[in-house]
């Protein structure tokens, strides 16, 4: 009476499991492979620089996510201008730990 459907062994099932890793593994290294070795710029323009740097004097210390919100971009290219700003002199670093640069304006 009843009993379902008969369930696959379990050794179809390792089987199964150990080919869908194998293709897991194959199109990992494939798209590997195809990914360019090339940074890609984040489109700092002059005009972003000019703003951030406006930004900065306004404020007595600035972190990524304040230029961000401020700035209305993403906190990684706020990131990378706090760290054109810093190479440039417009910026003096305080401190820096891990994804959090503090900077404050040159005087």
């Amino acid at each position: 009476m009843g009993g379902g459907k008969a369930k696959k062994p379990l050794s179809v099932m390792d089987k199964e499991a150990r080919k869908k890793a194998k293709e897991v593994k194959e199109q990992a290294k494939k798209a590997k492979e195809e990914k360019p070795t090339k940074k890609v710029s984040l489109g700092l323009s002059d005009q972003l620089l000019e703003r951030a740097s406006k930004v900065l004097t306004e404020s007595k210390i600035v972190t990524p996510s304040s230029l961000a919100s401020s700035l209305g971009v993403k906190v990684s290219l706020a990131r990378a201008v706090i760290r054109e700003l810093v190479k440039s002199g417009n910026a003096i670093m305080v401190s820096k730990y891990r994804g959090l640069i503090l900077v404050k304006p040159q005087k």
